[in-house]
C-alpha cells in the first residue's frame, strides 16, 4: 500500500488541535500524519496536587517525568508507569495540540478507526552530537515525543541528529552512542515507537546517506528516513533519472520498519546545501519521476509531503502516481491486445507552412518509406521492424498511430526511418517535438 500524509496540521484546517488534525487529514483523502511536536513547555512542580493519580488520569498537563528522593535526597527519574507521590517532583510538558494524555489517546484511536497512520515528528532544531546543555535538552525532545507517541500509538518518532561536532567519523561514534542509549531506555519492545534518523540537506548537519546507514546498521532499533529534497540537495541535485530513485530506495529498504517511511517536497538548492523547501512543481527534483518507478512498487511505502503546500501537495502527487500507475496498465492492456506488439497513438503538432493533406502526407512517406496506401481517408506505410505506420491529419496536428514489435532484430533502425518521416512531415525533430511536449505537459 502507498500512503500519502502530510507533515503537520492541514493549511485548510479551522481547528488546531490533535484530534482535529487527524479528522481534518482523513477528510482530504489522506491516510498518514506526521504530526509537529513543536511549541511545547515543560515545568518542574512539586506533586502535591497529583498525590496518588498515574500520569495518564492528570488532566491539566502531560506528565513526561517523576523525580522522586533516592536514600541520599537525590532525586531521580523514576518514569511515568507509576503513581506520583505527595512528595515527588514532576515534569509536566503544556502543547498547543492537546492538554492531557487522555487527548492524546483520543486522537491515536480515532486515527486508527479512520486508517490514518500516526507518526510525530520531534523539535525540529537538535543538536544531540554536541557534549553540552544542548545535547541534553535535545535528548530529552526526543523523550518527550516518544511518551507522546506511545500514548497515541504512533509508529514512529521523526528527529534530526544536529551539527557535526568534530570530524564526520566522531560524530558518528557520538551518534552511535547516543542513539544506542535512548533505544536502551525507550526500545520498542516496551511499547515505545520506533525512532526514525531523517536524512540531512545541509552539509555542515550529520545524516547523509552513509552516515544514516552506518547508525542503523550499529543500532538496529534504529530506522533511517529517506527525506528525498534532503538526499537531492546534499547530493548537489543527485535525483534525476528513475534510477537514482531505484538506488537510494533499495538503500533504504534494508532497514525499513514495516512500511518504507520517506519525505517529499521540491526543493531550492546552491552547491551540495539545500536553501529551502518548496512546491513540488518547482525545481528539478520531480515527483512525476518518482511516481514512473513507484507505478510498479510492490512494497509498503509511506510519502509524508513537506512541501509549504501541505495537503495540496499530497493529493497531487497521489494523482501524479494514479496517472502513471494507468499509463502503466494502458501499456500491459495493449500488448496484452497485440501480443508480443504494442499499439501506440501519438498526437504531433506541425509547424506552419507544412501540408498535411493526403495527398501531401503520401508523397512523403513514399518518399521516406517507398511505401504508402491510402485507406479510409489515412495514409499507411510500411518501415522494417514496424508492424504499422499510419498517419492522417485532425484539425492542425497529425495523428499518427504505430504497431510496434521491440523484439525485431531492426528496431532501432526502424525509430530512425520513423522519426526521419513525422521530421518531414511536421516539420518539427524529435528534440523539438520533445520540448513542446514538454511545455504543453507544464500548462
Amino acid at each position: 500500500m502507498i500512503r500519502f500524509g502530510i507533515a503537520g496540521i492541514p493549511l485548510t484546517s479551522k481547528g488546531r488541535t490533535f484530534v482535529e488534525s487527524v479528522e481534518d487529514a482523513h477528510g482530504l483523502g489522506l491516510n498518514a500524519l506526521e504530526v509537529q511536536l513543536l511549541r511545547v513547555n515543560v515545568q518542574e512542580r512539586p506533586a502535591l496536587d497529583y498525590s496518588g493519580m498515574l500520569p495518564k488520569d492528570v488532566e491539566e498537563s502531560i506528565i513526561v517525568n517523576i523525580l522522586r528522593q533516592d536514600e541520599e535526597g537525590n532525586y531521580k527519574s523514576v518514569g511515568i508507569d507509576t503513581a506520583i507521590d505527595e512528595n515527588d517532583i514532576v515534569q509536566e510538558l503544556f502543547w498547543n495540540m492537546a492538554r492531557n494524555y487522555s487527548e492524546i489517546k483520543e486522537g491515536g484511536e480515532l486515527a486508527r478507526e479512520l486508517d490514518v497512520e500516526l507518526s510525530i515528528h520531534a523539535p525540529y532544531y537538535m543538536d544531540l552530537l554536541d557534549a553540552g546543555e544542548m545535547s541534553e535538552r535535545s535528548y530529552n525532545h526526543i523523550k518527550w515525543s516518544l511518551m507522546i507517541a506511545r500514548g497515541m500509538m504512533a509508529k514512529r518518532v521523526i528527529t534530526h541528529t544536529g551539527f557535526y561536532h568534530g570530524t564526520k567519523k566522531e560524530s558518528l561514534n557520538r551518534a552511535i552512542e547516543v542513539f544506542t542509549n535512548i533505544s536502551k531506555e525507550f526500545n520498542p519492545s516496551s511499547g515505545f515507537p520506533y525512532i526514525g534518523v531523517e536524512t540531512s540537506g545541509k552539509e555542515e548537519i550529520f545524516g547523509a546517506v552513509p552516515e544514516i546507514v552506518a547508525l542503523a546498521k550499529k543500532v538496529p532499533s534504529i530506522e533511517p528516513i529517506l527525506n528525498f529534497a534532503h538526499v537531492h540537495s546534499l547530493g548537489g541535485g543527485s535525483l534525476i533519472e528513475v534510477k537514482d530513485f531505484s538506488d537510494v530506495i533499495s538503500t533504504f529498504e534494508k532497514f525499513k520498519k514495516g512500511d518504507l517511511y520517506t519525505e517529499f517536497s521540491g526543493v531550492e538548492y546552491e552547491g551540495h546545501s539545500e536553501v529551502k523547501l518548496t512546491a513540488i512543481k518547482h525545481g528539478d527534483l520531480k515527483f512525476e519521476t518518482l511516481s514512473e518507478y513507484l507505478s510498479s512498487y510492490q512494497d509498503d511505502i509511506t510519502i509524508i509531503s513537506s512541501s509549504p503546500l501541505l495537503e495540496h501537495d499530497a493529493q497531487y502527487m497521489n494523482i501524479i502516481l494514479l496517472r502513471s500507475i494507468a499509463k502503466k496498465l494502458q501499456k500491459k492492456e495493449s500488448k496484452k491486445e497485440y501480443g508480443d506488439v504494442e499499439k501506440m497513438v501519438r498526437s504531433y503538432p506541425v509547424k506552419k507552412g507544412f501540408k498535411i493533406d493526403n495527398a501531401s502526407l503520401l508523397a512523403v512517406t513514399k518518399e521516406v518509406t517507398r511505401s504508402g496506401t491510402i485507406s479510409n481517408g489515412h495514409v499507411i506505410a510500411k518501415i522494417n521492424g514496424l508492424e504499422k505506420v499510419e498517419i492522417w491529419p485532425e484539425g492542425k496536428n497529425l495523428m499518427c498511430e504505430t504497431v510496434t514489435d521491440k523484439n525485431a532484430k531492426n528496431y532501432d533502425e526502424a525509430i530512425k526511418k520513423f522519426n526521419e518521416l513525422i521530421e518531414k512531415v511536421t516539420g518539427y525533430n524529435a528534440k523539438e517535438r520533445k520540448k513542446i511536449a514538454s511545455k504543453v505537459e507544464k500548462k
